[in-house]
C-alpha cells in the first residue's frame, strides 16, 4: 500500500493535515494507463461533441462511491482495506452505455470479470456497514467520456478497449478553479507476477 501526501508519494500511511470534522468525497477506483487513455481519447474525437469532454486525467472505473468521509472515518477504512489483494486481470470496453440521470455517456461492458465484480461487491457493502454510502443500482464497470449529456441518438458500435487492471486506488474528488479533480490517496497494487 502507498499513500500520496499533498506533493509526492510515499510508502506508508498518509496522515492528512486535516481537521476530523471535514468531509472528502472519496471512492475506490482503477486507474487507466497510458495507452487505454489514448484509445479513449479516440472514442471521444469519433464521437464529436455530445456534451462536456472528460479530461484523460480523469478517466477511471470507480469499483465503489464511498460518498463524504470524514478524516476518523478515511483512517479506519484505509486501515480496513490496509491488506487488500489486488487481481491482475483484464476487461474489455466494447459497447456505450448512456445514463440519462446522470447526464453521461461512458465506454463500459455487459459483462465483468468475477474478481473484479466480488471485489466491487465486498467494497460496497463494506461502505453500507460503516455509514459511508449505500449502492442501490448493480456494478457496471464503466469509465465516462461525456458529462451533460441527457439525450442522445443511438450511437454506433465501438472499437473495444482492453484494460490492463493491477492495481486500485483510493481517490479524492474535489474542485479547483471550477475544475473537477480526482487525486490518488493511497494506492494497492497487484502483486508481481
Amino acid at each position: 500500500m502507498v499513500a500520496f501526501p499533498q506533493s509526492g508519494a510515499y510508502t506508508g500511511l498518509n496522515r492528512v493535515q486535516s481537521k476530523s470534522t471535514m468531509a472528502e468525497r472519496l471512492f475506490f477506483a482503477l486507474p487507466i494507463g497510458i495507452s487505454s487513455q489514448m484509445a479513449l481519447i479516440k472514442h471521444q474525437a469519433q464521437l464529436g461533441q455530445l456534451g462536456r469532454v472528460v479530461p484523460a486525467a480523469n478517466f477511471h472505473l470507480t469499483l465503489a462511491f464511498l460518498g463524504q468521509v470524514t478524516q476518523k472515518q478515511k483512517e479506519a477504512l484505509i486501515e480496513r482495506w490496509r491488506d487488500m489483494e489486488v487481481p491482475r486481470l483484464q476487461l474489455v470496453l466494447d459497447r456505450y452505455l448512456h445514463f440519462p440521470k446522470a447526464g453521461v455517456v461512458c465506454l463500459g461492458c455487459e459483462q465483468s470479470p468475477l474478481a473484479l465484480t466480488q471485489l466491487a461487491a465486498r467494497m460496497r457493502r463494506d461502505a453500507a456497514q460503516h455509514g459511508l454510502h449505500s449502492h442501490r443500482a448493480p456494478f457496471r464497470p464503466h469509465v465516462t467520456l461525456f458529462r451533460g449529456v441527457h439525450q442522445i441518438t443511438e450511437l454506433p458500435p465501438p472499437a473495444p478497449v482492453t484494460l490492463a487492471l493491477s492495481e486500485i486506488q483510493l481517490m479524492r474528488s474535489h474542485r479547483d478553479m471550477g475544475k473537477l479533480i480526482y487525486s490518488p490517496l493511497v494506492r494497492w497494487q497487484a502483486p508481481e507476477t
